[in-house]
């Protein structure tokens, strides 16, 4: 049973995500020359039709909508760091993962005993690319300036979310841990990575020659 306190910050989240998606929007023009952007705003995009289903047209989120989501969800953020990695080895290295969890989530498909695998999986490979990411902005002479790059504060936003849920989402489909009691955690982790593309948003500038 999830307490008020729970119930509250789910639904407060929920909200977050229907407000970020609008600013992605509004700040559309500022940021329409970066091609990650774009994948950015899809990947919010499936957040919120996965969302408007499950109110509207399915009861609740089923493991096959959070299954499709997933795919979805990790696609777009492969997409977003395969625009924003540059340097070739660590592009191959972004390729190579996505493929194995892509391969990975095929035979949760036909094998259910991998969808145990595709949620930690994905927490770990975003991890991976937002990493890889900030090697080569440490690398480079955008990290002068890397308050003022939203890429930076997605990406902050991004491994704070799915490098803290690994161990959350190991246990819970390990059954060493199957009681919705601490969902709260996620609830939380989800508006604290909103709240950083919030500001990131709004905050950041466009600088033409940073990317």
């Amino acid at each position: 049973m999830i307490s008020d306190d729970g119930l509250f910050i789910k639904e407060f989240g929920r909200a977050l995500h229907y407000i970020t998606f609008l600013l992605a929007l509004v700040y559309y023009s500022k940021y329409k020359d970066y091609t990650f952007y774009k994948y950015f705003i899809l990947y919010f995009l499936v957040i919120v039709i996965v969302d408007l289903l499950a109110e509207f047209y399915i009861t609740g989120y089923t493991i096959d909508l959070y299954n499709v989501y997933t795919f979805f969800e990790f696609n777009s953020i492969a997409l977003i760091y395969y625009h924003l990695i540059k340097q070739k080895t660590r592009l191959k290295i972004l390729k190579i993962l996505a493929l194995f969890f892509n391969i990975v989530y095929l035979l949760s498909i036909v094998f259910d005993f991998y969808i145990l695998y595709t949620v930690p999986l994905e927490g770990v490979v975003n991890s991976i690319f937002v990493i890889l990411f900030f090697i080569e902005l440490l690398n480079s002479d955008r990290i002068l300036n890397y308050k003022k790059l939203f890429s930076f504060w997605m990406s902050v936003s991004f491994l704070i979310f799915y490098l803290t849920s690994v161990p959350f989402w190991s246990l819970y489909y390990s059954s060493i841990f199957n009681t919705r009691d601490m969902f709260p955690i996620i609830y939380y982790l989800a508006t604290v990575y909103q709240l950083i593309f919030i500001y990131g948003l709004i905050a950041c500038k466009k600088m033409e020659n940073l990317y």
